[in-house]
């Protein structure tokens, strides 16, 4: 029973993390996430793969974030160092989040693409 409890526990604590990421989100980074990981599910040929595509499709979308960023009047030249700082402040359990929220949407996208795709064979 303890273990039950303290999965609960656990799965509370990354329930409000999800909705502390993504329900504090502005809508750009929304669009930006679901192109990401929409254009990443697509071009996954392996479910063996999907770690990898869910790393450097986080990275991606820190790229776009950064030039988002700058479209909208930031400074070029102090850009790595903010980013920089605000990746060493993040916690792990945010980044937690959002790998697996990138993941989880990968692979429907993927599972979704062979599903529709095997259709006409």
């Amino acid at each position: 029973m303890e273990i039950l409890n303290g999965l609960t526990a656990i799965l509370g604590e990354m329930w409000t993390i999800v909705m502390n990421v993504f329900g504090g989100a502005d809508t750009i980074s929304l669009v930006l996430m679901l192109v990401v990981v929409v254009a990443s599910g697509l071009r996954l040929h392996d479910m063996s793969r999907l770690v990898q595509v869910t790393f450097w499709s986080l990275i991606v979308f820190g790229l776009l974030r950064l030039a988002y960023s700058i479209v909208k009047g930031a400074d070029p030249l102090t850009l790595p160092t903010t980013a920089w700082t605000n990746l060493k402040v993040m916690s792990v359990g945010d980044l937690t989040v959002y790998f697996l929220a990138f993941a989880i949407v990968i692979a429907l996208v993927h599972t979704i693409r062979n599903t529709v795709g095997s259709q006409g064979h």
